[in-house]
């Protein structure tokens, strides 16, 4: 699907803020990038979605250099939800989620609700608040909203930069297990961005580890998330527990 070789960044006279990551996304898989902050998590999503552009090293999408891939082509590939958005007063749901459809309509022509918009609203459970004003919504509701926008860009592969951080514990949970939903339903592979050590035990099939701006583990969750790694790159003391509900981590 992804493919990153050798990838490094730095901003002019700067530190590198990534060094030599090389990794691949499993197609059809929930792949987590986690790490402290500034591990370089952010600024590796950055070069993922080409808003920045690699110092050295190449990605490819199914083994095409993204370098070479306009920014409407790739948009048609891959979406972003973002951890903040941008809002303009007034803006129906509808119409926003409309806006994702703009790689296939072109940017001058005008954005008419196709079957896909309502496809999504549907799966989503908006229809209800399609003529709501999205500044109107919870924030729960308002997450499935910019969902629904990257997913309108009927994209294979999602990335997604912390999208539980302004919910709360309900909302991440129900949120998290859509995720797990959309990646059975529609064969999309998601890579994104978390903090909560058991949320990316619980719901990812892969983890990336940063330290530094450097890939210090990759591999699935319990074989990533030991106590020496944690330790290593949270620098907090913690304990595995298998319990009949399922396993978690003990830190302390």
């Amino acid at each position: 699907m992804l493919t990153v070789k050798n990838l490094s960044f730095a901003y002019p006279k700067q530190k590198p803020l990534l060094t030599n990551v090389s990794f691949e996304l499993a197609p059809h898989k929930i792949t987590t990038i986690m790490g402290a902050n500034g591990s370089g998590k952010s600024t590796l999503l950055n070069l993922l979605t080409k808003g920045l552009s690699p110092t050295a090293g190449h990605i490819y999408y199914q083994g095409q250099d993204i370098s070479r891939l306009t920014k409407k082509d790739y948009a048609q590939r891959v979406a972003l939800v973002q951890q903040q958005h941008q809002l303009y007063d007034h803006i129906q749901v509808r119409d926003l989620v409309s806006l994702g459809r703009l790689p296939y309509q072109g940017l001058l022509a005008d954005t008419p609700t196709d079957a896909k918009v309502f496809e999504l609203l549907d799966y989503l459970e908006l229809t209800a608040l399609a003529e709501r004003d999205v500044l109107s919504l919870s924030g729960g509701q308002q997450q499935r909203v910019w969902l629904a926008l990257a997913l309108a860009q009927n994209p294979a592969l999602l990335l997604l930069d912390e999208p539980t951080t302004y919910l709360d514990l309900h909302f991440q949970y129900q949120f998290l297990e859509l995720l797990q939903r959309l990646k059975q339903d529609q064969n999309l592979t998601i890579c994104m961005v978390l903090h909560d050590l058991n949320h990316a035990l619980r719901f990812s099939d892969e983890l990336l580890l940063l330290k530094d701006g450097q890939l210090v583990a990759q591999g699935g969750p319990k074989e990533v998330l030991t106590s020496e790694r944690i330790k290593q790159v949270f620098g907090l003391d913690s304990q595995l527990s298998q319990t009949v509900a399922g396993d978690f981590i003990n830190v302390y």
